[in-house]
């Protein structure tokens, strides 16, 4: 089974590109975070990148609801490609294939106000 659950912040506004061949697909980078103590007891905090991709209908919804700083649950797979780059050298490149998210919390305006938090809907 290649399942994985990730809870981080979306780092960049998600980017919609489609393709020639009427293919689409939305990225953004997630960072999560990982705290815990050195052997001297000292807490240390280490951060995370991954690349999320989304296809399909739900493409729509993120472009829609989804922002840079947006605290963000994801389900999805790990997807592992590789491909030969304009200089003829051979890529790999691993990435989160997303099918669903959830927001946990929209980013904070400069009032103190969630962004977004109306236009969503909140709900229980």
């Amino acid at each position: 089974m290649n399942k994985v659950i990730l809870l981080g912040n979306v780092g960049k506004d998600p980017e919609d590109h489609t393709f020639s061949n009427g293919g689409r697909v939305v990225s953004f980078p997630l960072a999560t975070s990982r705290r815990y103590k050195d052997g001297e007891g000292n807490i240390v905090e280490q951060t995370f990148w991954h690349k999320i991709r989304f296809n399909g209908p739900t493409a729509d919804n993120v472009v829609n609801l989804v922002k840079k700083g947006t605290l963000l649950q994801i389900d999805g797979s790990i997807r592992y490609d590789t491909y030969t780059n304009k200089d003829g050298i051979e890529v790999h490149s691993t990435s989160i294939q997303a099918t669903d998210f959830k927001i946990q919390a929209f980013p904070k305006r400069k009032d103190g106000e969630e962004r977004g938090a109306a236009a969503a809907g909140e709900e229980d």
